[in-house]
């Protein structure tokens, strides 16, 4: 919990300290009037809230604004969707997910009120490079042992979304293993399972990079279609064998039908905060990069995600 604060507080540090020579964002006279809120669909302490802090702290120092961010756990980003789906399209309310948030949660319960089509996208903060991670003093270091120790005794793995759940059973399948996923609120609160020896192992995301580093936990697998920078020597499933990633993006979404201004106004204001320097920062100690795919590439890979799921999840 340490460490992961620490970024957090690192991040709005960084940005407060940053320069800030661009022009503000052009936005439609008297916008915003009042405060922006920022709805994070995750826990405080993990690594979408960290971005968001970040994100929202640049946005002040930079705009003007009074952003306020505020958490909404809970169904993978469902709660903070459901709630910003209900919410004027004015400006006032920005949601900040993963690309399963909209992409796979309506098709996952059928009784969630919402579909991707029902938001308008100003675009992603980064690309999310997810691991596989145990703590150290697990009798494994390498996907290959954990497999060996998932024979002989099961394995629990904590995760924080159902794109990860559905990860957890492609392995099992494949591998032949007994491996049961334990979902939690968000990535922060399945990392405290697995630093308080809960848990086999946990999908991550973003907040296990400085575990790694502090030599506390160990990457077994790189989830993504790539290797990833902060685990070299970690491959990737599909290396192993197994054609199956998570890819995603932190995303900044509104409810639809935002005036035109007002969203080009946020679209330009988030793009500005993503380039700056504090934010930079922040992804180096992420050991990751910003990537902002803005409003037409982030529907375009939402889109896509959806489709896979939607099949996926009519196939079971």
């Amino acid at each position: 919990m340490t460490i992961t604060r620490s970024i957090a507080a690192a991040a709005l540090a960084s940005v407060a300290i940053a320069a800030h020579p661009a022009v503000a964002a052009e936005c439609p006279a008297g916008f915003p009037d009042g405060q922006i809120t920022m709805l994070v669909g995750y826990g405080a302490g993990g690594g979408t809230d960290a971005i968001a802090r970040a994100i929202a702290a640049d946005m002040e120092a930079r705009q003007g604004w009074t952003v306020v961010v505020d958490n909404r756990p809970g169904a993978g980003g469902g709660v903070m969707s459901a709630e910003l789906m209900g919410k004027e399209p004015d400006g006032s309310v920005i949601g900040v997910g993963a690309t399963g948030t909209v992409a796979l949660n309506p098709y996952e319960t059928k009784s969630t009120p919402f579909t991707y089509e029902d938001f308008d996208y100003l675009g992603t903060a980064m690309n999310i490079n997810y691991g596989l991670v145990s703590i150290t003093d697990k009798p494994y270091k390498t996907l290959a042992e954990f497999i060996e120790f998932a024979k002989a005794n099961g394995a629990t793995i904590a995760t924080g979304g159902k794109s990860q759940e559905i990860l957890v059973r492609q392995m099992a399948d494949h591998y032949g293993v007994e491996l049961i996923a334990v979902p939690g609120k968000g990535a922060a609160d399945s990392m405290q399972a697995a630093l308080g020896g809960h848990v086999d192992a946990t999908t991550q995301g973003t907040q296990h990079v400085q575990q790694i580093k502090a030599g506390a936990m160990v990457q077994l697998a790189s989830l993504t279609g790539e290797r990833v920078p902060y685990a070299p020597d970690s491959p990737t499933l599909v290396e192993e064998g197994l054609d199956a990633t998570i890819e995603g993006q932190t995303i900044f979404m509104v409810p639809k039908g935002t005036d035109p201004a007002v969203f080009a106004c946020l679209a330009q204001a988030l793009d500005e905060s993503v380039q700056s320097e504090g934010y930079a920062e922040l992804m180096d100690r992420l050991d990751n990069k910003a990537v902002n795919l803005g409003p037409d590439g982030t529907r375009a890979v939402i889109a896509k995600a959806a489709a896979f799921y939607q099949s996926y999840l009519a196939g079971e």
